[in-house]
């Protein structure tokens, strides 16, 4: 068979090779037609960078001398570990004066508290007095009447020599006193009165100067907040690692002085490692939560990692629309080719390896749909 083929080759060359020819042709379109399912059904691409969360560490609240630094540049943190503290010194004395103004606010409201229930002691003492007196002008008042009575009933009998006139001037003069009595009674009530108005004033000052709301003193709440703080300031002098990751680009040093706001390093959060790979809008409806996905780092050839599709992102921010005074400008363009958009698509590395560990930025292969080896 093969040799009548060579004979049937050596004498029509030429239709020979058309026949050849056709054949590459065909298997060529046959492995690019298969090459594109492939690449719809599990979408590939080269344009991915491994990521993690970072957390910038910033002096917060304080600023001061750096008096102790327990890391280095690229070192290993876990949580809990110490990165840096302030000098305390000045918060610790900023505490202690707080506490001591506290202590005083204390001592004010413990003595306007004496001064209130002394004035509300007086302020009864005075009511009784009041009443006192007043019973008083109603006894004088009687004993006046009683007076004026009798002296009215005696008068008629002096000219008719019942009575002496000694008698009857002696009447009229227990009436004066009387009604004099009366008189000074009621004056001394109305001192009682005016002293229980003054009284009640001097017990509203007081009363004003505590500022109490409910159980609580304002004097109190605003030494205690002053303490809180002052107490916060010394916390926030030692700085501690919130959960394990690596130090990054560090560039301070002990003695240095830090103000507020000021950045010192990055921390890389080294608890979840995750791959941001941008894949064209026409490979979305192939990639869905959940998916497996081989990840090919270029860092470390040969070796594959398994990863799983965390989500799409929801929005692009589209690079030919402007918007001015509140209305998109759209420019004008003749596109013969339009690029398909891109859209990144978290990926979460699910596997490990202490021999071939992540770094951040690194540039990464990945395949949706296929597990690797």
């Amino acid at each position: 068979m093969f040799e009548a083929l060579r004979e049937q080759i050596r004498r029509n060359p030429v239709q020979a090779g058309r026949w050849v020819s056709r054949g590459i042709l065909i298997l060529a379109m046959g492995v690019g037609a298969l090459v594109w399912h492939l690449n719809q059904i599990h979408p590939r691409t080269n344009d991915a960078m491994v990521r993690a969360n970072t957390v910038d560490i910033v002096i917060q609240h304080v600023s001061g001398r750096i008096a102790t630094l327990a890391i280095q540049d690229n070192q290993f943190v876990h949580q809990g570990d110490l990165l840096y503290a302030i000098d305390v010194r000045p918060y610790e004395a900023a505490m202690q004066q707080a506490e001591a103004e506290l202590h005083l606010a204390e001592q004010e409201i413990t003595g306007q508290i004496a001064g209130v229930q002394g004035a509300e002691a007086h302020i009864r003492e005075t009511q009784n007095n009041v009443t006192a007196q007043q019973a008083e002008v109603t006894r004088l008042s009687a004993k006046a009447e009683y007076a004026l009575s009798y002296l009215k009933r005696i008068q008629p009998l002096e000219a008719e020599a019942y009575v002496t006139h000694n008698q009857v001037r002696q009447a009229e003069a227990d009436w004066k006193a009387a009604e004099a009595s009366v008189r000074d009674a009621q004056a001394k009530v109305a001192a009682a009165r005016e002293t229980l108005e003054v009284s009640n004033q001097s017990r509203n000052t007081a009363i004003a100067k505590l500022a109490q709301t409910g159980n609580a003193y304002a004097r109190v709440q605003s030494a205690e907040a002053k303490l809180r703080q002052a107490q916060l300031n010394v916390e926030y002098c030692t700085v501690r690692a919130p959960f394990d990751g690596w130090v990054t680009n560090l560039n301070t040093q002990v003695g240095q002085y830090v103000a507020e706001g000021q950045k010192l390093f990055a921390l890389v959060d080294d608890t979840t490692w995750y791959v941001m790979a941008d894949y064209k809008e026409t490979y979305l409806r192939y990639i869905q939560p959940g998916l497996p996905v081989d990840v090919f780092l270029a860092s470390y050839p040969g070796r594959h990692f398994k990863g799983e599709v965390q989500g799409i992102s929801w929005a692009n921010y589209p690079d030919n629309v402007v918007v001015k005074d509140g209305l998109p400008q759209v420019q004008r363009t003749l596109n013969w080719v339009m690029l398909a958009a891109r859209f990144p698509v978290r990926i979460k590395l699910i596997e490990r390896d202490p021999a071939h560990p992540f770094r951040m930025g690194m540039s990464a292969f990945t395949t949706v749909g296929i597990s690797p080896p």
